[in-house]
């Protein structure tokens, strides 16, 4: 249906509104289904059709027949299109292509020939394992004279009719040239049933009026798409996006317009000689146009490299265009930037090729070693056990990067990043991600994996304190076991270590989103032990509620997948004989648990669509970042803090001083577990209040307050965002996010008009026609009341009846 409806989006959105009959030809007809909705399409405007559509298959054929049963002026027929024009006489205003994907043409290859001879297929044609380019020739060239008002095509090609070289590469380059092709769009995998092969929707036009002059719109609705019953639907949003796009060619958040020069791919040979005198050889590859000389080597790998270019690059027109939009390097070689730090390709600090270990005697001492999977340490101690080729031994060139700081940045949230990337880059398959262990894939990987080298003095000191901070941990186990030795000595140990710890939390406070950032300072500045202990259990109660209220927020940007978790939510949640009615700590913990573990499954698949929109949805938060929202740890935390709440208020006798502190140190140790296990998220993904937003070329220039630490007013800051944000609304956003993340209003900020200071409110039940929210901010009492009705989107289906 999907795959349809993007087609009649290519072919009407720059109708000329004037013409009052159309024709239609479909050179692969099919069952009809794309054809009779795009002819429906047309007659529902009030225009006259003929629709003329061929099919190789009897079989297909007649269920066409069928399905166009009634409506008036079709034939189709059999036929192999490649072989003969079954309608020679029929000049087409649109012509839809929706041919076999990578279906060879072998058998079909004489009567191919003899047409070229007679001037069909003036392109040229394409390498024989692949016929996509000779069903959009014909297309191209069934179109009605651009003299007698032209027409349009359009097509879905897989991703390998883009890219291939060889003949296919000469087809695309001449078509170029003509000026036809009009726009590329990347629609997501898994919309064709029984097979994830990655599509594309092209379309051409030979109307003077619509030339492009020399560009060509591209756009990527890569993470456009909804999941209903384990089926990918693209949601009609998308494809009114897609429209607006096409018909008015204006620049947006998902769709750009390029120099046709940009879709050029060039190869080139590389080697340099290490200082062992090995020569290392591998390919790299560029796009966008980009050149590879001197400078950009300079650039790449540095100077000093002697990284040298072993021939003529080669150019390719390469029509994908996923490497035109923002790539995910940039962000890890801004990030060295800002410190200060050249980042530069593992490929140019090698002494010899990564080898695939299988077992740990062919190990060798002095190497960095570098798991092949998405998950695993980088050590430069050899690894134990059976290794099954999964791990890289790299041996580096000199003392350039020292592999003690290599290994510790590898294992940052940055590295894993920077492996992950490199993984994707050079690993073959669409859906299941695998990394060849020859040596040409692997030096692709070594050339993709990007790295700092800031000087060595520097690269020693942080080697240096990652190895000391590792030993703390060690001794700081070892004092834990030492207490059970010698329990007498409990409380000397504890206040030997807790100096060091004693201002982290509130420096971690100011990093924290304000809601629960002020809750935490509430518990942190109160002055009885009794009021400090119930504090700190109502920031725990903010904790969960956010955090889940975060969770909840991001799976709505799919609505399908959205109502099948929050159904299983809504079936737990009864189970357990608590509701979201009366939003209890329990309850908030169902949700985190549930949407955690479908989002863990999610990430875990492969799918590299699921996963690009899964980051789309946390407003392009990092894969690893992403990780710890949805940790196991995370939730056991939670889960932990809400027996004992139980255990401690469901005690009804008298509580002592003594186990009042007990109570407010484990819940502070909890805080520091929490830390450990959420890491930097909250400095990557900012909580603010929108404001005013200005349009630019390729999205939105926004003002908004960063609701950040323990104190307001806030700071305004400017974000570059692709989907504006809505004023006074709250959202979670990275500078340059494609779709910030709105938050669910169960967690909201409300003004004080006489001084800006902002209150924080949690929705804590419903009473009626009205809701009740609560405040942790101000310890307890602190409530107001709103309209239920204004909740009755944000409950979606949590809510029984």
């Amino acid at each position: 249906m999907s795959l349809a409806r993007a087609l009649a989006v290519g072919c009407l959105s720059r109708l000329d509104p004037r013409l009052r009959s159309i024709d239609v030809w479909d050179p692969a007809a099919g069952s009809g289904f794309a054809g009779l909705l795009l002819v429906e399409a047309l007659r529902s405007a009030g225009i006259q059709v003929r629709y003329r559509g061929q099919d190789i298959s009897a079989a297909a054929v007649a269920t066409s027949r069928h399905v166009f049963g009634g409506v008036p002026d079709v034939e189709v027929v059999v036929g192999n299109t490649l072989e003969r024009d079954e309608f020679e006489d029929f000049a087409a205003d649109l012509v839809i292509v929706d041919a076999p994907w990578g279906q060879t043409w072998a058998s079909s290859a004489e009567a191919v020939e003899f047409r070229r001879r007679e001037g069909a297929f003036r392109f040229g044609l394409p390498q024989r394992s692949d016929s996509t380019w000779l069903f959009i020739s014909l297309a191209l060239e069934k179109l009605r004279p651009a003299a007698e008002g032209g027409g349009r095509v359009a097509a879905l090609v897989h991703s390998g009719a883009l890219s291939a070289s060889g003949d296919s590469a000469g087809v695309r380059r001449r078509l170029l040239e003509t000026g036809l092709l009009e726009s590329v769009t990347r629609l997501p995998e898994g919309l064709a049933p029984n097979t994830s092969i990655p599509l594309y929707l092209l379309t051409f036009t030979n109307r003077a009026v619509d030339a492009m002059q020399g560009k060509a719109l591209i756009a990527d609705l890569r993470t456009q798409f909804t999941t209903e019953d384990g089926y990918r639907t693209i949601p009609s949003s998308a494809l009114m996006e897609l429209e607006s796009g096409l018909r008015t060619g204006r620049q947006g958040p998902r769709n750009r317009l390029v120099d046709l020069r940009q879709f050029i791919r060039r190869d080139a040979p590389l080697s340099r000689r290490s200082s062992e005198g090995h020569r290392l050889t591998w390919r790299l590859t560029t796009f966008n146009n980009m050149a590879i000389d001197t400078q950009f080597v300079n650039s790449r790998y540095g100077p000093s490299s002697d990284v040298s270019i072993d021939g003529e690059p080669r150019e390719t027109f390469d029509l994908d265009p996923s490497r035109i939009f923002r790539g995910n390097s940039r962000d890890l070689e801004e990030d060295m930037r800002a410190k200060g730090w050249p980042s530069r390709r593992l490929s140019c600090l090698l002494a010899t090729e990564p080898e695939a270990i299988k077992e740990t005697d062919g190990a060798r001492v002095g190497d960095l070693f570098i798991p092949t999977t998405r998950q695993g340490r980088v050590t430069v101690e050899i690894p134990d056990g059976e290794l099954g080729g999964r791990v890289l031994s790299i041996r580096l060139d000199g003392d350039l990067a020292q592999p003690g700081f290599l290994a510790a940045w590898l294992n940052s949230e940055q590295g894993i990043v920077s492996r992950r990337r490199a993984i994707d880059a050079s690993s073959s398959g669409s859906y299941i991600i695998a990394l060849r262990s020859d040596a040409s894939t692997l030096m692709r990987w070594a050339d993709e994996l990007i790295v700092p080298v800031p000087g060595k003095a520097v690269q020693l000191e942080l080697a240096s304190v990652d190895e000391r901070l590792a030993s703390f941990q060690a001794a700081l186990d070892s004092q834990r076991e030492g207490v059970w030795v010698s329990p007498e000595k409990a409380e000397e140990v504890v206040s030997k270590i807790a100096s060091a710890f004693d201002d982290s939390l509130t420096l971690w406070f100011e990093q924290l989103p304000f809601p629960v950032a002020s809750a935490l300072w509430t518990a942190e500045t109160a002055t009885s032990l009794g009021d400090k202990l119930q504090s700190y259990l109502h920031a725990w109660e903010a904790l969960v509620t956010f955090h889940a209220t975060v969770l909840l927020s991001a799976i709505r940007s799919d609505p399908g997948k959205s109502a099948e978790i929050e159904a299983s939510i809504r079936n737990a949640l009864h189970d357990q004989r608590i509701g979201i009615d009366r939003a209890s700590f329990g309850t908030w913990v169902v949700i985190l648990e549930t949407i955690s573990k479908n989002l863990r499954r999610t990430l875990e698949s492969g799918d590299a669509d699921e996963v690009a929109r899964i980051r789309a949805a946390f407003g392009d938060l990092t894969e690893p970042a992403i990780e710890r929202l949805i940790s196991k740890d995370l939730v056991k935390k939670f889960k932990e803090l809400n027996v004992k709440r139980n255990r401690w208020r469901g005690h009804g006798g008298h509580t002592s001083e003594e186990e009042r502190r007990a109570q407010v140190d484990s819940l502070i140790s909890d805080l520091r577990e929490l830390r450990q296990t959420l890491g930097s998220v909250w400095t990557q993904l900012l909580l603010v209040c929108a404001g005013s937003a200005k349009r630019g070329h390729d999205g939105y220039i926004q003002a908004a307050e960063v609701a950040v630490g323990t104190r307001s007013p806030f700071v305004t800051r400017e974000f570059r965002v692709g989907d504006a944000m809505l004023d006074g609304e709250l959202y979670l956003v990275r500078n340059e996010s494609q779709s910030p993340l709105r938050l669910l209003q169960f967690v909201q900020l409300r003004a004080a008009p006489q001084n800006g200071q902002y209150t924080s409110y949690f929705y804590n039940r419903i009473e009626g026609a009205r809701v009740r929210l609560v405040s942790y901010q101000y310890g307890a009492g602190a409530e107001m009341e709103d309209d239920a009705e204004r909740f009755r989107d944000e409950f979606g289906a949590l809510l029984l009846g």
